[in-house]
């Protein structure tokens, strides 16, 4: 369950404060589909990278099944994003001289699995998002945009996120 309280995200630019993110409250219980809507520069990514644990709000909290991310120390909250979140980016971040099964082992390996084990892992989540077997060792930068989300999609999956 990931349950949002009263969660504020504030930047300075020059003299101007924006809230792009103003006491934003909901609960989420597992399995449970959303979508984040709205405009260009709303909040969405921003909202996003507060749930990921990628930023820390102003004020308000994320909690995952009870427990808080906001005073959570940084490792704790790198093993949360190792073990419980998988991220698909806009722009993917995929590393561009590394080919599509290695981009998929790396945060595997972060993770301490074994190689075969990593590798093994990868392939069969390619094969799920149905990347030919034959681009599997391609590089990136010799893939499709398409493609390249495929495997970004594989990668965020790598840890089987809850």
């Amino acid at each position: 369950m990931i349950e949002v309280k009263n969660l504020v995200r504030t930047f300075k630019s020059g003299d101007r404060t924006i809230k792009p993110v103003n006491d934003v409250s909901f609960e989420l219980e597992q399995g449970t589909l959303a979508s984040i809507v709205g405009k260009s520069g709303s909040g969405k990514s921003t909202l996003l990278s507060l749930l990921g644990a990628l930023d820390k709000p102003t004020s308000g909290d994320v909690l995952v099944n009870g427990v808080g991310l906001a005073g959570m120390p940084d490792s704790k909250l790198t093993e949360y994003r190792r073990r419980d979140i998988g991220f698909v980016f806009q722009q993917f971040n995929l590393i561009p001289n590394l080919s599509a099964v290695d981009n998929v082992m790396l945060p595997m390996e972060f993770a301490g699995i074994r190689k075969a084990a990593r590798l093994e892992r990868a392939r069969e989540l390619l094969e799920q998002v149905q990347l030919d077997p034959e681009k599997h060792v391609r590089r990136i930068n010799r893939l499709s945009g398409g493609e390249q989300q495929r495997v970004a999609i594989a990668r965020a999956l790598a840890n089987s996120p809850n």
